[in-house]
């Protein structure tokens, strides 16, 4: 058994057996944990996670005993970047969305979450969080992990797009400070198409790493090009750190 969670609880059932594999009346099964600390358990069975760790839940009707495993994971929340977001391109424009889990202590913890699109007929999400655009609509993205879950609301606009710029062109910050990039889009006729989102990433992630939502963050000294993409255009911008 696996609990994502502090407190999070599961309710675990005995059914007494007997040669004939048939059901034994009577009787009161007791129920242990052998590490209260990751988790207990009470006189119906309910399991409930205390901290993280494994431990053993025993069920004992008289001479007769079973064990269960139980794992804690310390996952307090699904933190996915961007919130929402829209996507303005012709179909088949895609966009990754970062999930990431964190502990009750706001660490990042390495699980992957299960992702899952409410209207296919708008947007397709592959198991690595990338999203495809289908159709005009909305729809809602979510990431699960256990009882745990975090959404994304993805609009999305079929238009052809001809050019982006990024925005700033140029910035400056000092190592661990932080650069918000924009990009602006455009239709074949010129105008601005707005809120349109890209995948955005850096040449040089030792100086700078970027985030979905645009977020740069200075890593090291130096210089790195920001690229945004979206529906087959690119635009650049440079960040200078120091």
């Amino acid at each position: 058994m696996l609990l994502y969670g502090i407190d999070r609880s599961q309710r675990l059932t005995a059914e007494v057996r007997d040669s004939k594999g048939q059901p034994v009346e009577g009787g009161r099964v007791t129920w242990t944990s052998s590490a209260a600390d990751v988790a207990t358990v009470d006189d119906a069975g309910r399991v409930v996670a205390k901290g993280e760790g494994k431990t053993n839940v025993n069920a004992t009707l008289g001479e007769i005993s079973t064990v269960v495993p139980v794992e804690v994971v310390d996952a307090a929340a699904i933190e996915i970047v961007p919130a929402g977001a829209v996507l303005v391109g012709p179909v088949g424009t895609t966009l990754t969305l970062a999930g990431t889990i964190k502990s009750s202590k706001n660490q990042p913890v390495s699980l992957k979450p299960t992702w899952k699109s409410s209207d296919e007929k708008v947007v397709k999400v592959a198991p690595d969080g990338t999203v495809t655009s289908v159709g005009n609509g909305t729809a809602t993205v979510t990431a699960q992990l256990g009882e745990l879950q975090g959404a994304a609301e993805i609009k999305v606009m079929v238009r052809d797009v001809a050019r982006l710029e990024v925005r700033p062109a140029t910035a400056l910050v000092r190592v661990g400070d932080s650069q918000r990039f924009e990009i602006v889009a455009f239709g074949p006729d010129g105008a601005r198409l707005e809120n349109a989102v890209a995948q955005f990433r850096s040449s040089n992630p030792a100086v700078a790493t970027i985030d979905g939502a645009g977020i740069a963050s200075g890593k090291a000294a130096g210089t790195a090009t920001i690229r945004a993409d979206l529906a087959g255009q690119a635009a650049e911008a440079t960040l200078i750190v120091n």
